[in-house]
């Protein structure tokens, strides 16, 4: 069903190649640092320079002779630390704000800070109205991440490198406690001074599993990464540590929670596998290459722009050592196929970004900031990034896009009747095949198509899950109708309700689906908390020892509870500092448990075991 029609138009002196070439052109130059490309949604490019300024280019490539930010005093400029990453939110034309994240004076530690924009002049930021969100310790100089961006979901999406040093030696990476070696994300609000954290996030309302901010584990460096713009895909190059460089690949839905398996793998070859579960339980990359061909992966972006249809799709990203420039595309067969353009051109290069269009630009650390481009004179036509069939499911229409493209000209039809759109949208309300033609400003053209049909959504429904639990009742399994959706609401374990965790008040619980066509639909209910008689009784910790005592690696924990439940196990120095904490899954009476610590300094701990309503605590030694 679904065809791309190349439409050649005779032009004097207009050659249409027989086949394409990507080239890098050199769009601006002069910059000190260039290391990230954003647009706010206008014309405009910005370029962030890793000693502390932004510029602004036009559609020309002129640099505007005032930084638009100049923030040089607060940061940290040295090796890999310095100014690392802009984003603008999808709300930027009324908020007049934007986030950076850069390494701080003195002591290089990350912070991420809203600015706002002049209210007298849209090319300038106001330095002083600085709003610091986050802060993140540092252990050492490299490995700082630094890419921010927004998500299709609208939330700020933040990469952390696992800290620095070599090989992750604090592990920290695979420590759900600490922000390094993670892929974070927060919700944020100019209204707001702090962050929140999205009731979606894996760990949120869970800080006890590991910290809220939390998206995806398991990273090294993901200094550059990106998001499909058509489709919401994050595409992560993490560079590697000094076997392979990897491409990381999560696809918009996954709920969060992957595990991309640093410090135990890199790429799919083991690296220490100390404490590690077995290579098949972490998200594996979908393209690695080693360190012969390259040693510092610069992730990419896909190509969404409207002038090229022979690149449309394609993933290009680079390596800052050999400055190749490479592409993924889908193989059909749920792989991607890797091509080596080779060098174009360009050197050290450290970022992609992308203008208003989607066109693609290169920053290249020598100063220079290049556009890339094919040879190629046949524009993008696609509808909705290439669906051969679009559903309707309920709502009376269905929004068609073609990539929008400067200059370009649009023109709709359904089987064959033209329809009344000029722009690079349409909005379908009858079912047939949907044709777009798009001219762009060299008069070349293309075409493709699409079938449109109207759907009822599916229905969902879910059983299992009574109005009223006391607070200390046991985990309940939900049941529902289709399988394969995803139950979210306070107290959720997966399928399951849990009312300990979902604590007292009223909660609603949401189970939602969406078919093979798209179509979702969800089903909720509400239910009640108490915290109901006899509750510390049934809630009670009783005995509780560690053995043996003094202990080496493995802590082993003897204790009597009420009922099955989840409780945490935390051990602090003497001090109070926590040095590990973990949660466990406890059954009723006296059993034996083990807490998998590390080694731990010769010394005196406490061991606290909690539940969320009765605490229990003893003292232990450590032995060298």
């Amino acid at each position: 069903m679904k065809k791309v029609l190349c439409v050649l138009v005779s032009l004097i002196g207009l050659t249409v190649p027989s086949m394409s070439q990507v080239t890098l052109t050199p769009f601006a130059s002069g910059f000190t640092s260039p290391v990230d490309i954003k647009n706010c949604g206008d014309g405009r490019i910005f370029v962030l320079e890793q000693n502390g300024q932004i510029n602004i280019l036009d559609t020309a490539g002129n640099i505007n002779p005032v930084p638009f930010l100049d923030i040089v005093g607060r940061v940290l400029y040295s090796g890999e630390q310095g100014c690392l990453g802009l984003a603008f939110p999808p709300d930027f034309a009324t908020s007049q704000v934007f986030y950076v994240n850069y390494t701080r004076r003195p002591d290089g530690d990350t912070r991420i800070s809203r600015f706002h924009v002049s209210a007298t002049n849209p090319d300038s930021a106001d330095a002083n109205s600085e709003e610091i969100l986050l802060t993140i310790h540092q252990p050492y100089s490299n490995h700082n991440g630094g890419h921010i961006q927004f998500g299709k979901d609208g939330y700020l999406y933040i990469g952390m490198g696992d800290g620095g040093s070599g090989g992750d030696p604090e592990n920290r990476a695979q420590n759900p406690d600490s922000l390094l070696g993670k892929m974070l994300r927060i919700a944020v609000d100019p209204s707001n001074p702090t962050y929140s954290i999205p009731p979606t996030n894996p760990f949120a309302g869970n800080p006890s599993l590991g910290a809220e901010e939390i998206w995806a584990l398991g990273v090294r460096n993901p200094w550059r990464w990106s998001f499909d713009r058509a489709t919401g895909d994050l595409w992560i190059g993490d560079v590697g540590q000094g076997t392979y460089e990897e491409i990381d690949y999560e696809p918009y839905g996954s709920g969060g929670g992957l595990n991309y398996g640093w410090r135990c793998y890199e790429a799919n070859a083991s690296y220490n596998t100390a404490g590690c579960l077995a290579q098949s339980n972490y998200v594996s990359p979908v393209h690695f290459y080693p360190r012969s061909s390259g040693y510092s992966v610069t992730g990419g972006y896909v190509y969404r722009g409207a002038r090229y249809a022979d690149i449309y799709g394609k993933y290009f990203f680079s390596d800052y050592g050999v400055s190749s420039i490479r592409t993924l595309e889908p193989d059909g067969a749920g792989g991607f196929t890797h091509t080596n353009l080779g060098s174009l051109g360009a050197s050290a290069i450290v970022g992609f970004g992308e203008d208003k269009w989607g066109e693609l630009y290169v920053a290249a650390l020598g100063g220079t900031v290049y556009r890339l481009r094919s040879t190629a004179c046949q524009p993008a036509a696609t509808i909705n990034a290439g669906s051969d069939t679009l559903y309707d499911c309920g709502t009376g229409s269905v929004t068609l896009n073609a990539p929008l493209g400067a200059g370009f000209q649009y023109s709709w039809a359904v089987d064959g009747i033209p329809w009344p759109s000029v722009t690079e949208s349409a909005t379908a309300t009858q079912a047939g095949v949907w044709t777009v033609t798009v001219t762009d400003p060299n008069g070349c053209s293309n075409s493709d198509t699409t079938r449109v049909l109207f759907v009822q959504p599916p229905t969902v429904s879910f059983s299992g899950l009574d109005t009223l639990y006391c607070v200390y009742n046991s985990r309940v399994n939900l049941l529902p109708l289709p399988l394969g959706g995803t139950f979210t609401g306070p107290g959720i374990v997966g399928a399951a309700f849990d009312p300990g965790i979902a604590g007292i008040g009223t909660h609603t619980i949401v189970y939602t689906y969406t078919d093979n066509r798209g179509c979702t639909n969800s089903a909720s209910q509400e239910v009640r908390v108490d915290a109901c008689l006899g509750m510390q009784q049934a809630a009670s910790i009783g005995s509780l020892s560690v053995f043996p005592n003094p202990v080496r690696d493995l802590v082993g924990v003897e204790l009597s509870a009420a009922r099955e439940q989840d409780m945490t196990f935390t051990i602090t120095d003497l001090t109070g500092r926590i040095v590990h904490s973990e949660m466990q899954r406890v059954t009723p009476g006296t059993s034996r448990y083990s807490i998998r610590a590390g080694k731990l300094a010769q010394g005196l701990y406490v061991l606290r075991v909690s539940n969320g309503i009765s605490e229990n605590q003893t003292t232990f030694g450590a032995a060298e």
